[in-house]
């Protein structure tokens, strides 16, 4: 997930995702309380990123770290979320 238009995809399918599972306004919430602490949460995963390795996937662990170091993937991500939850 090196370039923009893939980590775009990426949050637009997270977004349907957390749609479907009728998450939305507890996203939303997650979203403006993490977002003062995003570059730490993304330094906390990457550090807990070996004891996470069996748990959960290192794809998903480094697209997080990426969405939570992004303050743009996260305004994208919220943006697109309150877009599906108006419709």
């Amino acid at each position: 997930m090196n370039s923009e238009a893939e980590q775009s995809d990426w949050v637009n399918e997270l977004a349907g995702r957390i749609e479907q599972r009728g998450f939305s306004s507890l996203a939303l919430m997650l979203i403006e309380f993490v977002r003062p602490f995003g570059f730490l949460g993304s330094q906390v995963l990457v550090m807990a990123q070996p004891l996470l390795t069996g748990i959960v996937n290192d794809t998903t662990v480094q697209q997080a770290t990426i969405l939570l170091d992004n303050p743009d993937l996260l305004n994208q991500l919220s943006a697109t979320l309150e877009g599906a939850k108006a419709e």
